[in-house]
């Protein structure tokens, strides 16, 4: 394929055959009678999210393994690509969501195989730097590409309102459950009827 594939191209690779897809279903009605706490469409939302979460990072791992990189390391890897200059550990903990033994761990990895190099902050020399070698920018250079068409091919089944729809519904249930107390609701469940 040329990288200007378009969805429907892409959708070539999936075969000629109709996408008939098969959601995750419970049995709303023996659902409702034993989970009195819970909605059994929240529950089919949250088993086929996870199923295809879980789809769409292997098919990433299996798409880009010969780079030989996690997903955090590619991502922090792009992260770094895309600043205008080195950052910190904690910058990039802030910009991945993830705890600084994370980050540093990450880092060390990365070190290691010459793709980051660690340097002092000019005006505060307890701050560590992280930025790119030129190694390491060849390497974005090359899986970038790859994870664009691969993520254009597993959204091709949706046209380009479908996706837009999407990335709104994604955030609205990311956005509420960054404000959701889930110690509040998991304490607040009604038991379960067996």
């Amino acid at each position: 394929m040329s990288a200007g594939t378009s969805g429907a191209g892409w959708r070539e690779l999936l075969g000629d055959e109709e996408l008939k897809p098969v959601p995750r279903r419970v049995d709303r009605r023996a659902f409702g009678r034993e989970f009195p706490s819970g909605e059994a469409t929240a529950t089919e939302c949250a088993q086929n999210l996870m199923r295809t979460a879980q789809l769409f990072m292997d098919a990433d791992a299996r798409g880009l393994r010969r780079h030989g990189l996690s997903i955090p390391a590619r991502i922090l890897l792009a992260t770094l690509e895309g600043s205008a200059e080195p950052l910190s550990h904690s910058a990039i903990g802030d910009r991945l969501l993830v705890t600084g033994a994370s980050v540093t761990s990450l880092v060390d990895t990365l070190e290691r195989r010459g793709l980051v190099t660690r340097t002092r902050d000019k005006t505060d020399r307890r701050i560590v730097l992280v930025g790119l070698t030129t190694e390491g920018r060849t390497t974005v250079d090359s899986f970038l590409p790859e994870v664009t068409a691969l993520h254009a091919a597993e959204f091709s089944v949706l046209d380009d309102a479908e996706r837009e729809q999407l990335v709104i519904l994604l955030a609205k249930v990311a956005a509420a459950i960054e404000r959701l107390d889930v110690d509040a609701v998991a304490s607040s469940a009604r038991p379960r009827r067996k």
